[in-house]
């Protein structure tokens, strides 16, 4: 199915919606640049928020780490964390898990548990019990997690102009994936009334000839119903696909970013940092949430 005939499938009531968010946290300052990120999500769409928390074993730490301290202090400790951290951001009436295990068990049977639909965490940072650090754990979120995932910079921008002046980037054929994200940038920019960049990068000079083909494309895959409320505006541009999108996003002072991406295998790969794919650079260098959905 091309991305033009899928797109012509969904309406207004068929967009996916965010019922039940999961926010990911260490306590660490770098989990805590998600949490705004979160509670806009969840006012926008009437969501409830739940906050997670994975106690971590030797075996997910680097070479010289360790946890320090019984499985029953760790475990104290990492509730008195938890509270602190939900007094501190205003999330007292917000349900908490704390878990342990196997790092990506424990957060897909938390999503499972709890019937989530979006999960939401910092790409990196460290602290006594846990650590988020982007292309490990931050990874491991997004293979583990059969729903999309917002990934924070700690340097990200704050969301939220003037009302009416939100903009979501997506950018199609990245990946296979693709076409699964569009309907959640649609979703985004309907809840939050913001205008829609559709953003597709030749990464060859020679291929500008095809810029009038692919901006038709682009105008085609939204669904006719949207076309009446969707703001959008096509970019087609040449270059490194990461490094443009990027950019286009810093500069249009972007909100989110949406893109497909594909689950990197498990193994060795699921530990390091992965800075080959496309993907991972967007989500290295963007200064905005970047929302990858799994083909």
């Amino acid at each position: 199915m091309s991305e033009a005939a899928g797109s012509k499938e969904m309406t207004t009531d068929t967009l996916p919606a965010f019922s039940r968010i999961l926010l990911v946290t260490d306590f660490s300052p770098w989990s805590e640049a998600a949490v705004p990120c979160a509670k806009l999500l969840a006012e926008s769409y009437r969501a409830s928020i739940t906050i997670a928390h994975v106690i971590l074993r030797d075996i997910d730490f680097g070479p010289n780490e360790a946890v320090i301290g019984t499985q029953e202090e760790i475990a104290e400790l990492a509730e008195t964390l938890m509270r602190r951290f939900l007094a501190k951001n205003s999330l007292s009436e917000s349900d908490f898990v704390i878990t342990s295990g196997p790092f990506g068990d424990a957060i897909a049977a938390a999503i499972e548990q709890k019937a989530i639909d979006l999960v939401v965490a910092g790409t990196h940072g460290r602290s006594g019990v846990g650590k988020l650090l982007l292309g490990s754990i931050a990874q491991r979120i997004f293979n583990a997690a059969p729903c999309p995932v917002l990934t924070v910079s700690p340097r990200a921008r704050r969301s939220g102009g003037v009302e009416g002046k939100r903009k979501i980037l997506y950018a199609p054929r990245l990946s296979d994936a693709s076409l699964k994200a569009l309907p959640y940038a649609l979703s985004l920019a309907k809840t939050m009334d913001a205008e829609l960049l559709l953003v597709h990068v030749l990464e060859s000079s020679e291929l500008i000839a095809q810029q009038g083909r692919i901006n038709e494309d682009l105008s085609e895959m939204l669904p006719p119903e949207a076309r009446g409320w969707c703001r959008s505006n096509n970019l087609v541009l040449t270059g490194d696909p990461a490094s443009e999108i990027v950019r286009v996003a810093a500069e249009y002072g972007v909100d989110f970013i949406v893109i497909g991406a594909e689950r990197v295998p498990g193994g060795p790969l699921d530990r390091i940092n992965v800075p080959l794919t496309t993907a991972y650079q967007i989500v290295a260098h963007a200064d905005c949430p970047v929302l990858r959905v799994r083909n």
